[in-house]
């Protein structure tokens, strides 16, 4: 084979391996990434263990657009509707702790941001859009049923480090159905 040739080869390899590459994660994308993560778990999962409305809601952009867990017709609640669900929990519930990671099957982390693969070919190595997963479990206070509830969301935040979108994925209707179980328990056992 010629030198021509191998030269043609060469860059054809190289150009088919870097056309669908992402681009590199610059070290000011990791601090903004951990910055991001971090500030979850101080404001989001330390306010609501603590039972701090305060706190939790410090993460929150006044301009918050929020998805609720739960199917509402896909309407789009702001920052005071996050503030009362939130509310609610700390009110009926002790023991609070989140458990990050464990939610996924084979997943030993919790926290990812950006992706590599879409459907659309729209790919980002944002440090700004983080998805996470973990465990959440606490206590009724009512009944002292214990609850567990696997969470999955996603958080866009802005320059500023507030979060100015809110996905979240879970069932609360689980924690009636371990409340009622843990209560038939409790009854068939006297």
């Amino acid at each position: 084979m010629s030198n021509f040739s191998y030269v043609l080869v060469s860059a054809l390899f190289i150009a088919c391996n870097t056309a669908h590459a992402v681009k590199p994660i610059y070290d000011d994308d990791n601090v903004i990434f951990e910055n991001n993560w971090k500030a979850f778990e101080k404001h989001h999962v330390g306010g609501i263990k603590s039972k701090d409305i305060g706190q939790f809601i410090a993460l929150y952009s006044d301009s918050l657009k929020w998805s609720p867990p739960n199917w509402n017709g896909n309407v789009i609640l702001g920052k005071e509707d996050l503030k009362a669900a939130a509310q609610s929990y700390m009110d009926n519930f002790d023991d609070i702790s989140f458990e990050p990671g464990g939610a996924i099957i084979g997943e030993v982390g919790a926290y990812f941001g950006g992706s590599i693969y879409s459907d659309v070919g729209n790919t980002s190595n944002s440090p700004n859009r983080l998805r996470i997963h973990g465990i959440w479990s606490g206590k009724h206070i009512e009944t002292g049923a214990p609850f567990h509830l696997k969470f999955f969301i996603i958080q866009e935040f802005n320059d500023d480090g507030k979060v100015i979108t809110l996905n979240e994925w879970f069932d609360p209707s689980s924690i009636g159905e371990q409340i009622d179980a843990f209560l038939a328990n409790k009854a068939n056992s006297n």
